[in-house]
This record gives C-alpha cells, structure tokens and sequence, in this order.
C-alpha cells in the first residue's frame, strides 16, 4: 500500500483541494502536500505517521483548509486496510522562501496490509 498516494486522493476527493505528494515548482494558489514521516516498528498492524500541509493564499483560508483536512482524516477508514486514522495536532508553518501561507495537520494512521 502506498500510504502517501491513498491518504491524497482520500483527501483530495473530501476537500476538493488538489493532493500532491511533492510541492509543485509552479504553485497554485492552494492546494494539499501530504508525506510520511515515520513508520513503527512491526509488520501487523503498522503506525504511520502522515504530515498534510494546508497551502493558500492567505492565512485565514490556510486555516480553513487545514480544518477540513482534520474532519476528513478520520474518513481514511473507510479505505481498505486503514484501521485507525486521527489527526494529531495542527499548527501554523508559513513557508519562508514562497511567503505562501501554510499550516501542518500530523495524523496517525493504523494500517494492515
């Protein structure tokens, strides 16, 4: 299972905000990032540990954006082999080097492949 690729479309289909696994060169205006940053240890079940970042313009819809993200993980369930999914703190990021607005949602996934 690629973790990362399920969890965007999953959010990309309950937001209706572009998912992408890397940041585009070309930004848009806003859109979704989502990597795996850590995995536990064992082979059934297996913890993953997601990062989404929430892109936008400003920092209000980056806020909005995030919030859903945070709803919509929870419905990583109904994917097959995720058993567990919860969001686990959000918090504001802006980018530095774009000056585009951004907050960072962890989430917490059990899955069994």
């Amino acid at each position: 299972m690629d973790v990362e690729r399920v969890v965007a479309k999953r959010l990309m289909d309950a937001t209706g905000i572009r998912a992408v696994l890397e940041v585009p060169e070309e930004r848009p205006e806003e859109f979704l990032s989502v990597e795996l940053t850590g995995t536990g240890t064992g082979l059934y079940p297996k913890t993953c540990s997601l990062a989404v970042q929430s892109w936008a313009k400003t920092r209000r819809r980056a806020a909005e954006i995030a919030g859903l993200v945070e709803v919509a993980i929870y419905g990583l369930t109904e994917e097959p082999n995720v058993f567990k999914a919860v969001p686990d703190g959000t918090y504001r990021w802006p980018d530095p080097d774009s000056r585009q607005e951004r907050y960072q949602t962890n989430a917490e996934l059990t899955i069994c492949e």
